[in-house]
């Protein structure tokens, strides 16, 4: 679980009071009414295996960009400074991140 206050800078409207990953993400909360239970390893379409978690994936490649390979201090406010910086458009003074090269 994460408090809101923990994971973001700051917040427009109203965070959500807990963010919970259920068994690490290996179960997903049910977001209908009258189920058996609170979670399920399926959604309504089958097995669920993507679901949004804390790890992800980000590819660039191209003429200026050098090969890193794995980047483990990689984080998500990272990428939109990252792909500013690769089309020339100047990254706004209070945007979080910075550009990875």
């Amino acid at each position: 679980m994460f408090r809101p206050e923990d994971v973001y800078a700051g917040c427009r409207n109203i965070p959500p009071d807990l963010i919970v990953y259920p068994g690490n993400l290996a179960w997903r909360s049910v977001g209908s009414v009258g189920m058996s239970s609170h979670v399920t390893y399926d959604n309504d379409s089958g097995p669920d295996d993507a679901n949004h978690g804390q790890h992800g994936i980000f590819i660039a490649a191209g003429p200026g960009i050098p090969a890193f390979g794995r980047i483990d201090t990689l984080d998500i406010r990272d990428v939109a400074p990252t792909i500013l910086k690769m089309m020339g458009v100047p990254r706004p003074a209070d945007m979080q991140g910075k550009p990875l090269f």
